[in-house]
């Protein structure tokens, strides 16, 4: 009994009900993470947090919720470029997750992490200063 290969990736995203940090299941040999977020199929978010947003930052809070399943047309918007601060702080929490996840070690990490979705992805809402738009 093989089970399916399984790749977890981290997505934040904002939906009606609030902003979300999660690790998205997918099979990597069928799909890939960019299929997953744009068809309008129901897909799974694992040890979803929902993302409070406080004076040091944003933090994300455990639902206590192992995972629970979104469809895309419920995403307002979602991106990959989660700021590294935000992804430790969530990693810290779940470090078996992210231990047993069978990505390479290298995957979790951002910054390394190549994203061909960039044209699809909207950028994360930072405050935009009147500074930059000269």
């Amino acid at each position: 009994m093989n089970e399916s290969p399984v790749a977890k990736k981290p997505v934040l995203f904002q939906t009606q009900t609030g902003l979300y940090l999660g690790l998205v299941c997918f099979n990597p040999v069928y799909e890939t993470l960019k299929f997953v977020l744009e068809k309008r199929e129901f897909f799974e978010v694992e040890w979803p947090a929902l993302v409070s947003i406080e004076e040091k930052g944003l933090v994300p809070i455990l639902l206590g919720l192992p995972y629970f399943t979104i469809q895309r047309t419920q995403i307002i918007w979602y991106t990959l470029q989660i700021p590294e601060n935000l992804l430790k702080y969530y990693q810290a929490f779940l470090p078996h997750i992210f231990s047993n996840a069978p990505l390479e070690s290298s995957a979790l990490s951002l910054k390394s992490t190549k994203i061909d979705t960039d044209k699809k992805i909207i950028p994360f809402p930072f405050k935009k200063d009147d500074t930059q738009s000269k």
